[in-house]
């Protein structure tokens, strides 16, 4: 189970912000080294990695998933702001977060493997971009179902489109904060404005995936986990990723959600190859 831990305050563009963690498993195992981070999607949080989480333990591998500043107040009892809520900015979080993890667990960049689901695998991309020497020293790469601009499908297009002219029309009417039921269109967002923000992101022309980003970590250490059913994203891998290094699964968006079992052998068979 993932388990919350203290929050820890650190700085983040000047702001100071709490990482919000959760942990899987020991921090001394004897046959593996690795520890994987996760970084959680839009309108989720960092317990959507749980099943695959306490999967993975089982093997004796150890997990840690951030919450994004903005999302769960309910669960941690305070709102963490971390203004504008976009993608380049939750990197910059990502990436204190690995340092300030690293130094606080005394875990080598070297046996870190950073995973992002949907939104999250954008978040680690722009973290890769931005921050390529400290990437550069990890052991993996894991991109499940990636959220990149030209990878939206048709329909989730009409819905972010739909959403837009929903909260214009209630913005038009001028209608006070309580009067918009916020839990039922934010999911875990603190707030619309933050649900908004991260839709923007993730439609922004500069979201989108260029290989040459992840050649400055190296190919080898890439691997895409995707579902041609995904009915959010078109997010196969694009070709240059070797195939011995793709994972494809008939399933919804959410993958290791609902089919941990099988994501934790296939992942885990890619790392004894």
């Amino acid at each position: 189970m993932l388990k919350p831990q203290t929050e820890i305050p650190i700085e983040v563009d000047g702001k100071k912000v709490g990482l919000r963690y959760y942990v899987c498993g020991g921090f001394h195992t004897s046959h593996h080294t690795f520890t994987i981070l996760f970084v959680h999607g839009i309108r989720t949080n960092a317990l959507y990695f749980q099943p695959l989480a306490t999967c993975l333990a089982q093997y004796g591998y150890r997990s840690i998933a951030l919450e994004y500043p903005g999302y769960d107040q309910e669960k941690w009892g305070t709102h963490s702001s971390l203004d504008p809520f976009t993608i380049p900015i939750f990197s910059r979080y990502v990436h204190q977060s690995l340092k300030t993890l690293s130094n606080k667990h005394k875990i080598s960049f070297k046996n870190w493997i950073v995973w992002g689901h949907s939104m999250g695998g954008a978040v680690v991309y722009n973290a890769v971009k931005q921050y390529p020497k400290m990437f550069n020293q990890t052991s993996y790469i894991v991109f499940e179902a990636p959220a990149f601009a030209h990878y939206l499908t048709l329909g989730t297009k009409v819905v972010i489109h739909l959403s837009k002219l929903i909260q214009t029309y209630y913005n038009k009417r001028k209608l006070s904060s309580g009067s918009l039921d916020q839990s039922r269109l934010t999911g875990h967002c603190d707030s619309y404005r933050i649900l908004e923000a991260n839709i923007n992101s993730i439609c922004h022309p500069s979201n989108n995936f260029d290989v040459s980003t992840c050649k400055l970590v190296g190919l080898n250490k890439i691997i895409w986990i995707w579902s041609p059913y995904d009915v959010v994203l078109h997010a196969k891998p694009p070709d240059i990723i070797p195939a011995i290094q793709q994972i494809r699964f008939k399933t919804s968006h959410d993958i290791s959600s609902i089919a941990p079992k099988l994501v934790c052998d296939a992942f885990l068979s890619r790392l004894s190859d």
